[in-house]
């Protein structure tokens, strides 16, 4: 648990540091997979991160289609303040995750909690919220797409 926040943690700070637009994309869904494995292991259900993933991908591809027609390619470029951020975060991140495993203990209580939480359905009063903002967001990449990407104006860029 600890690393994986560890890596979202990093992440951010990666993509603090990115310029072109499919590295941008690609750190997002990155982002995506880890926070949807945090989410499966606090609330014992898979279907609710498999939806946070169907749900973001889908609309974080959109938004990539649309950067994709207007963007112009750029070569990555790996600066040297990547590296030097990066390189601390991964020794801290490590010695955070050697620490943890020696004081790791199998809890009893804890497992027969977690099965019971497996059997909760996708769709109750507590996870109303989070599954009504992520279908608002899809939604709402749709509509903003589809008002930038006019058939009646053509593309935006015109191709050789």
């Amino acid at each position: 648990m600890s690393m994986t926040i560890t890596v979202f943690i990093m992440m951010s700070v990666i993509f603090m540091l990115l310029v072109t637009p499919l590295s941008m994309a690609l750190m997002l869904i990155i982002q995506t997979m880890v926070i949807s494995i945090i989410t499966s292991m606090l609330i014992s259900s898979f279907w609710y991160s498999y939806m946070l993933i169907l749900v973001m991908v889908s609309g974080l591809l959109v938004m990539f289609m649309y950067m994709a027609s207007i963007a112009s390619n750029e070569k990555f470029k790996i600066s040297m303040s990547m590296l030097m951020i990066l390189a601390p975060l991964l020794v801290l991140g490590k010695l955070k995750n050697e620490e943890l495993m020696f004081m790791k203990k199998m809890n009893s209580e804890k497992i027969i909690m977690n099965q019971e939480l497996i059997m909760m359905k996708l769709f109750n009063t507590k996870f109303i919220i989070p599954s009504i903002v992520m279908i608002m967001f899809l939604f709402m990449m749709m509509i903003i797409i589809s008002f930038l990407v006019s058939t009646t104006e053509g593309p935006m860029r015109k191709s050789n």
